[in-house]
């Protein structure tokens, strides 16, 4: 099993609309992806860090298509895709 942090800066004054964004993108998400969560970071400033959690992951390379495909269809900025970072973690 493996769990996925994805995470990525935006600037304070377009974090909400993001939120709304990625929010739609994740309930997009087909029956029996793994579960979703969007957090965004405590301390603040000009940017916002936002973390999308996903968990757990049964099968990596399934769910690797499914989420491109799911952030290629939610119209969310190009310049944001390339700026997430995806980090993957596994029980011991």
């Amino acid at each position: 099993m493996q769990y996925w942090y994805v995470y990525y800066k935006v600037g304070a004054a377009e974090a909400d609309a993001i939120c709304a964004r990625v929010r739609k993108m994740i309930e997009s998400l087909p029956a029996g992806a793994p579960r979703a969560r969007l957090l965004r970071r405590a301390d603040g400033g000009d940017e916002v860090t936002l973390m999308e959690v996903y968990e757990p992951v049964a099968d990596a390379r399934a769910f690797a298509a499914v989420l491109a495909q799911a952030w290629a269809a939610s119209g969310l900025p190009p310049e944001l895709l390339a700026r997430r970072r995806v980090e993957r973690f596994e029980d011991l």
